[in-house]
């Protein structure tokens, strides 16, 4: 499902979202912090934060190695990270692709230092989105704040906040950024989101001590 050509549909998002989608993570990331990306893609994200040390998760052997070449030393599978390495794991639009998001969670508390933060970013599909069976994206569940809260409490984790993201990007969206800049790019985002009924749920959270 996730081979060279899925990454190759994803390749050019991802690259524009490495700046694009900064905003969502930044400010809970600190210069001296640790950070695992989960489902890093081609590691386009991490390459743009600012910190210590960085590592990412990624199953698309493709993109896998793209992250590898942009500096980021990426795993395949979570389990094979260490265990205690990240002061902060985010996750951009990944962890609705995984047949047990409950499991993943649980197991990424091994990999997190004892003082560590998760930010995780998903996409709330519509009630009127019809199934088809062709659907690249593969989204295999979706939240409201409520449901996602209360997974991050049932996989254990503690101190947890939940807030909606309205921000879609429109079409030729490269061409408004180079006009307009991120500013002008992101009132433009927060526009279309409310004419589209679009939303982003985020969910900071910690581990337990």
């Amino acid at each position: 499902m996730y081979d060279s050509d899925y990454f190759n549909w994803q390749k050019n998002i991802g690259a524009f979202g490495g700046v694009a989608n900064l905003f969502k993570f930044k400010d809970y990331i600190q210069q001296a912090d640790s950070v695992l990306d989960f489902g890093c893609g081609g590691g386009y994200l991490l390459k743009n934060i600012d910190c210590t040390q960085k590592l990412g998760v990624e199953i698309n052997d493709v993109a896998r190695a793209q992250a590898n070449e942009n500096g980021i030393k990426t795993y395949k599978y979570l389990e094979d990270v260490p265990d205690g390495f990240a002061t902060v794991v985010i996750s951009n639009h990944a962890l609705e692709h995984v047949e047990c998001p409950f499991n993943i969670l649980k197991s990424l508390l091994n990999k997190m230092h004892p003082d560590g933060k998760a930010i995780f970013v998903v996409p709330h599909q519509r009630a009127d989105e019809a199934y088809h069976d062709n659907d690249i994206n593969q989204h295999l569940y979706t939240w409201n704040p409520l449901t996602l809260g209360n997974l991050f409490k049932a996989a254990g984790y503690v101190n947890i906040c939940v807030d909606v993201i309205r921000h879609k990007w429109p079409y030729r969206y490269r061409e408004i950024y180079s006009i307009l800049g991120q500013k002008g790019f992101d009132t433009i985002c927060q526009v279309y989101a409310l004419y589209k009924r679009n939303y982003q749920i985020r969910v900071f959270a910690e581990r337990p001590k």
